[in-house]
């Protein structure tokens, strides 16, 4: 009968966890140690009230020393005014208990030394019994009146400590970034206020509850075990109602569903909060759950908005990628038509010249290709700077090289110091923002138009600048730096609008940043600022290494 009814009492014990170890191996001492310090705080409070008690007997002590041997000069009113002031001063720090004792024991104390017969209870004159009353409700009057002024006092500050908290948290709450940090910024809160115990449960899909991490917690103390009632946790998740046993249990009341439970155990263990108090702790939950939810909508709005950048990046691809392609397609595939023909007689003349058209628009077709690949490696960080020592006369002129047959017909001219420092930059990088602001010059500038290409040092860094004097900037010149951005979208200028966000990418990846300006008079500048080192006193410049982004 013992074996079997062992099983089922186990059974009906109540399901507990903890969030750090198993709770089979500790709740019964936790269980111990909730009683040991209920009963030592209990202690404490009979301590306190019979100090407070012995401290009301001495202040009656005190008054009756004083006016006994003064009591011929006093007379009887100054002796009840004086203990009436005794009673006034200790209902500035007793409780209600004592306060009502003391007047008891002055009019004791009254009756005993100072109403004929003295040294005695009776009372021979009845208007002393009347003095004695009035006495004994005046002052009784006066700790009442005392005491509703401190609790007011105390609600006041209450209120005070409770506004300033709450406004302490919630900037706190506005500047975390995610759940984590949020979570562990109302356990520090809590355990601080309360001097408690605090456990974050949230609500997982399936229903379940499972303890919150609080890596963000930034006090020195390390996290500690706390234990509680899964069953009351889902009770509490389930109704969505404040529950008192061991410990507080607090949901987490978002606009749709509960979204977790704030289990909190105050210390010591088995100490009850008062209604103030709980009231403030569903404050801090009020606040973590609408935090919480601001949080997961910010993330999902992300989510959303990402979604939507990539299909409209892709769609713009798409769209510019078959704009721009089907014109060079035509050509080669026309080109090759006429080739393949054999009743068609082509002289080697008119064969060469279709070679180099098809040449030319194959290369064309490469070169956007290689700017999609170039902008999606540096954007998704695969590009670690290969930096050296590098002249900018180098770099100028491989890129001048790079485009001379793209720049026949206009004139460029190069301004640069004689004596400027050497710059450590990945010097392909370098070239490529210079050959795409060159070819840009020479897309949206006409034949004729002059190109200059300068540098100098401003505020400690390097300024590599190239301008021209052609028609200008279109429109806002920062778009002008966003994937898939022409000059002219209706032109038929071949590009996918890729260039300028290259350049931009190649400058981050410096720590810099380029911009586009028009000039005073006529004509547009684009100015690269790079905080990189420079050096007038270093070893030979690298020779440039150009096979970063070969397609």
């Amino acid at each position: 009968m013992t074996d079997s009814a062992a099983p089922l009492a186990s059974l009906q014990q109540p399901e507990r966890h903890s969030d750090i170890r198993p709770v089979n191996t500790r709740w019964p001492l936790l269980k111990i140690l909730g009683k040991v310090g209920s009963a030592r705080h209990s202690e404490a409070r009979i301590r306190r009230l019979g100090g407070e008690y012995l401290a009301a007997l001495a202040i009656s002590i005190v008054c009756t020393a004083i006016v006994y041997p003064l009591y011929p000069r006093l007379g009887p009113v100054n002796t009840v005014m004086l203990y009436l002031l005794g009673t006034t001063l200790a209902a500035l720090r007793l409780s209600r208990g004592p306060c009502v004792v003391l007047p008891v024991a002055n009019i004791l104390a009254f009756d005993f030394f100072f109403v004929p017969p003295t040294f005695s209870f009776d009372v021979e004159d009845a208007q002393y019994i009347f003095t004695l009353v009035v006495m004994l409700i005046v002052a009784l009057v006066i700790a009442h009146l005392m005491l509703s002024i401190r609790r007011h006092r105390d609600l006041t500050l209450a209120r005070e400590r409770r506004t300033a908290v709450l406004y302490a948290m919630s900037r706190e709450l506005i500047v975390a970034s995610d759940a984590t940090a949020m979570v562990a910024t109302v356990v520090q809160h809590i355990n601080a206020v309360f001097h408690s115990e605090t456990v974050v449960l949230m609500s997982n899909p399936d229903g379940t509850l499972t303890p919150a991490s609080v890596g963000g917690n930034s006090t020195d103390q390390p996290a500690l075990p706390v234990d509680y009632d899964a069953a009351c946790a889902r009770a509490v998740a389930e109704s969505g109602e404040r529950r008192v046993q061991d410990a507080v249990y607090l949901p987490l009341q978002g606009s749709r569903r509960v979204k977790g439970v704030i289990v909190v155990r105050p210390q010591p263990a088995g100490q009850s909060l008062p209604t103030e108090e709980l009231n403030l702790l569903d404050a801090f939950a009020a606040q973590l759950a609408s935090s919480l939810q601001r949080a997961r909508i910010a993330e999902e709005a992300a989510i959303a908005k990402i979604a939507a950048e990539r299909v409209l990046l892709r769609n713009t691809l798409l769209a510019s990628i078959s704009h721009d392609l089907r014109t060079p397609l035509a050509a080669i595939a026309g080109a090759g038509s006429l080739i393949g023909q054999q009743d068609y007689a082509i002289n080697a003349e008119r064969r060469a010249m279709l070679g180099k058209l098809i040449e030319r628009k194959a290369t064309d077709m490469s070169q956007l290709l290689s700017n999609v690949l170039d902008l999606a490696k540096m954007e998704l960080g695969q590009g670690v700077l290969r930096a050296e020592w590098h002249a900018i006369e180098d770099l100028v002129s491989h890129a001048l090289r790079a485009n001379q047959a793209r720049l026949t017909g206009w004139r460029v001219v190069v301004d640069l110091p004689a004596d400027f420092p050497l710059i450590f930059v990945e010097a392909t990088l370098i070239v490529q923002m210079l050959s795409n602001l060159l070819e840009n010059a020479a897309k949206y500038t006409p034949p004729g138009t002059t190109i200059c290409i300068s540098a100098a040092v401003r505020d400690e860094k390097f300024l590599l600048v190239v301008a021209d004097d052609g028609p200008g900037l279109p429109g806002d010149p920062e778009s002008l730096f966003e994937k898939f951005q022409r000059g002219n979208p209706e032109g038929n200028v071949v590009g996918v609008g890729l260039g300028l966000a290259i350049c931009r990418a190649a400058a981050r990846l410096h720590g810099g940043e380029i911009r586009a300006l028009r000039q005073p008079q006529v004509g547009a500048r684009f100015e690269i600022t790079l905080p990189v080192q420079m050096q007038t006193e270093s070893p030979t410049a690298a020779e440039p290494d150009f096979q970063r982004h070969t397609a």
